[in-house]
């Protein structure tokens, strides 16, 4: 049966949040309180890939968008991607390049970095629905809703960049771009789930924006399992989870 926009709206932020990559372990093990330079480096690495396809994603879907309103709201967010004027920062391609040399890694390091199959797979999954007019419902939830929503993700308080410890050294500047898209995803996120509710006329387009949600939160999570399987290639071990209620 097909939902009312209201309703379907409500699921597709339900879908969102069904499954909170904040509880994988590579994110519970960044999240202790010590310092794991090679686990941080190998995750910063592999998601400088992702944030270079981002602004790809979104010119196509404001190339095939329909609604003016939304329209605009693509052109903004492009906008700020690629001059980080409006946040009074920089492009964040490079402020998420500042980020990683504040780590002490290097620019050869980042151009040398091979992307994991499983990031492949995150690019790929995306670009394809965004690519097509016919999946444009489909590419606007994989990258306007769970994409962007997963840096409004938050455990016991914390957001993703809150996980990485002070013990790295880093300063406000150098976590610039997580601060930015901490802000910035919430009106993101709004402006993706406004227009996946206009263009989903039918229960099976509805249906497909909910799989396209899954989809993409899936393979956010088989991400981390890459990362996971890299640092542990390299000899490392992860610790194990906590458990709640555990003797201290």
């Amino acid at each position: 049966m097909m939902l009312s926009k209201d309703e379907f709206r409500t699921q597709l932020e339900k879908t969102l949040h069904k499954r909170l990559t904040l509880d994988h372990p590579v994110l519970q093990e960044m999240a202790k309180p010590k310092k794991n330079l090679p686990l941080v480096s190998k995750m910063s690495l592999q998601a400088f890939h992702l944030t270079r396809a981002f602004t790809g994603y979104l010119g196509m879907i404001y190339s095939h968008c329909p609604i003016q309103k939304s329209r605009v709201a693509l052109a903004v967010n492009l906008y700020e991607e690629e001059t980080g004027a409006l946040s009074k920062t920089a492009n964040h391609m490079d402020l998420m390049e500042r980020f990683i040399l504040a780590l002490g890694l290097t620019k050869e390091q980042i151009e040398e970095e091979i992307p994991l199959p499983t990031t492949l797979d995150l690019i790929d999954y995306r670009k394809k629905l965004c690519a097509n007019p016919e999946t444009l419902h489909m590419g606007a939830a994989a990258v306007m809703i769970a994409s962007e929503g997963q840096s409004l993700e938050t455990k016991a308080g914390k957001t993703k960049d809150q996980l990485i410890p002070e013990m790295y050294g880093l300063k406000p500047a150098d976590l610039a771009f997580f601060a930015v898209h901490a802000v910035e995803d919430v009106y993101h996120v709004a402006d993706g789930l406004d227009l996946v509710s206009e263009l989903c006329t039918t229960e099976k387009m509805q249906n497909e924006a909910i799989e396209a949600i899954e989809g993409t939160c899936d393979r956010f999570w088989r991400f981390f399992d890459g990362i996971q399987e890299a640092y542990q290639a390299q000899g490392y071990t992860l610790s194990e989870p906590e458990t709640v209620g555990a003797p201290a």
